[in-house]
């Protein structure tokens, strides 16, 4: 009597079945793994970028007025309010400023309404050759603005500055 081929091979489809499943599954959760880090690091991305044009308006802001107006000026006290990005802006200032210390301006600003906000500041210095200066640090965050002020702490909250000496 012959032997039926088919018999021999029982739990072969099986075998290969789970072995297909298998490396399929593997597969699909590797693509799950990276997708999601690229997510993570586009949203990085993002946060830094809006962080960077925060900074980027809040130096520009003060450069523009500290050129055509005398706001940040040493010798009067303009403390009218100004307008950058559609809000107005009252600047706070520490008028302690002699020939050796640095006379010091600063304002913060929100950017849009979905909390990206800078903090600037101005100092006006005299050189070794007494030559008024002016530093303009500008930090911009991607997060942070609350009714008032630039001061909200987030574990996904990000920093840039910019520096501008002229």
């Amino acid at each position: 009597m012959m032997k039926n081929p088919l018999k021999s091979n029982k739990g072969y489809t099986l075998l290969f079945a789970v072995l297909v499943s298998s490396v399929v599954l593997s597969i699909g959760i590797s693509i799950l793994t990276i997708s999601k880090k690229e997510f993570l690091l586009s949203a990085s991305a993002k946060d830094s970028t809006s962080a960077f044009y925060a900074a980027d308006t809040g130096i520009e802001c003060a450069a523009y007025y500290d050129s055509n107006s005398s706001k940040f000026s040493t010798t009067t006290d303009d403390s009218s309010p100004f307008n950058c990005a559609d809000y107005d802006i009252e600047r706070e200032v520490t008028m302690t400023g002699t020939t050796y210390d640095p006379y010091v301006f600063s304002f913060q600003m929100p950017l849009g309404s979905s909390g990206v906000c800078a903090v600037v500041t101005v100092e006006k210095y005299y050189d070794d050759v007494d030559i008024e200066r002016t530093k303009i640090i500008s930090r911009g965050y991607n997060i942070g603005w609350d009714e008032s002020d630039c001061d909200e702490s987030s574990p996904r909250r990000v920093e840039r500055a910019l520096q501008l000496i002229y």
